[in-house]
């Protein structure tokens, strides 16, 4: 602008401002126009309108693709199934890098946060994560990523060929880093808690009939949401799997962390040893109008497992609240002391009740 400004031209602002956008729009698939921002892949009225009221904003950016750029443009294309270009323009660069961004968008939040990846699917998601300049991306970002550069790839066709293997292949990582979180939920369910290898509608089936006879009024809330996930008729793996997690740690398996997908397994084996010891009680002949009941474990080193189950006529409640008033005024400032007193006690009342 400044030069249409200033001689030889020294045109008038008043034509400028018509002139500039109307060239700038029949000239679009030419350039590429970016602000701060970065890469604009849509010139629209408004942009138009932006670029003539603070031109000192924006850039406008011409490709020059030959050689090596040229080939590696249409390696590209043929990965995305496109037609190959002599002279591509604007257009057709916004056509060959929107699948690269489409990709990204619609990943699961946990593809696009996870580290388990290997250190070039990383660093490749990140470049196409930040893709701003579309030269830029496909021929220094991208090849970065994965160890290469435009000199090398130009120099050697191995190297242009294994970095279209590597591209490939990364992106297959980063697409499938999903349904690995789900293969993997899904084995700590078959080794950790059911113990045989089963198909998703048997596993399901074996877990609802494991629990179909707990009282469910007696169930605590966390434990009536899990209950309700798990006895969900769901037919999708995926969604039920997902529903789980939503239970246990109040997240579904696409948006949790690499932390909170260990946090999940300790979760989830916490509450299926609740609902295995609460069936275990719904066993028992209960009138719960008239008796509490309660199932006890404790496990140590030295002793192992100590398990008994205690029935309590309702009755004698005033007499338990009473002594547990007594005992609490025993019991000092520190949290961990307390509960050890308390379970050498627990251990000592069960050895002495054999």
């Amino acid at each position: 602008m400044d030069i249409l400004l200033s001689k030889p031209f020294k045109l008038k602002q008043g034509f400028i401002d018509f002139w500039l956008p109307v060239f700038l729009f029949i000239k679009r698939d030419d350039f590429a126009l970016f602000n701060d921002e970065g890469y604009i892949p849509y010139i629209t009225e408004e942009t138009l309108g932006l670029v003539s009221r603070s031109p000192k904003n924006y850039e406008i950016k011409a490709f020059d693709i030959e050689g090596v750029k040229l080939d590696l443009f249409n390696q590209y294309r043929s990965l995305l199934n496109q037609s190959q270009q002599q002279k591509p323009s604007m257009q057709v660069f916004i056509e060959t890098i929107r699948p690269f961004l489409t990709f990204y968008r619609q990943l699961p939040e946990y593809a696009k946060t996870t580290k388990r990846l290997n250190k070039r699917a990383l660093a490749l998601r990140e470049a196409i994560a930040y893709a701003k300049d579309p030269e830029e991306s496909f021929f220094e970002k991208f090849p970065k990523a994965l160890g290469y550069n435009i000199i090398q790839l130009q120099k050697s066709h191995d190297d242009f060929k294994q970095y279209i293997h590597h591209l490939q292949k990364n992106i297959r990582e980063i697409r499938s880093c999903y349904d690995e979180l789900v293969n993997r939920v899904e084995n700590f369910l078959l080794e950790d808690i059911i113990g045989e290898k089963l198909s998703f509608s048997d596993y399901k089936m074996t877990l609802q009939d494991r629990f179909k006879k707990l009282k469910k009024h007696l169930l605590l809330p966390h434990q009536k949401v899990f209950y309700q996930r798990l006895m969900s008729e769901l037919d999708d793996r995926k969604a039920w799997l997902s529903s789980i997690s939503q239970a246990c740690i109040g997240k579904s398996l696409d948006v949790i962390s690499d932390e909170e997908e260990k946090v999940f397994y300790e979760k989830l084996k916490d509450i299926i040893h609740e609902l295995d010891n609460l069936c275990e009680l719904s066993k028992a002949d209960v009138d719960e109008k008239k008796e509490d009941v309660f199932k006890l474990e404790i496990t140590s080193f030295v002793g192992g497992i100590k398990k008994n189950l205690i029935r309590l006529p309702k009755n004698r409640n005033k007499e338990i609240i009473q002594r547990e008033d007594v005992i609490k005024t025993k019991l000092s400032a520190d949290r961990r002391i307390n509960i050890a007193v308390l379970l050498k006690l627990l251990q000592s009342q069960l050895e002495d009740g054999k």
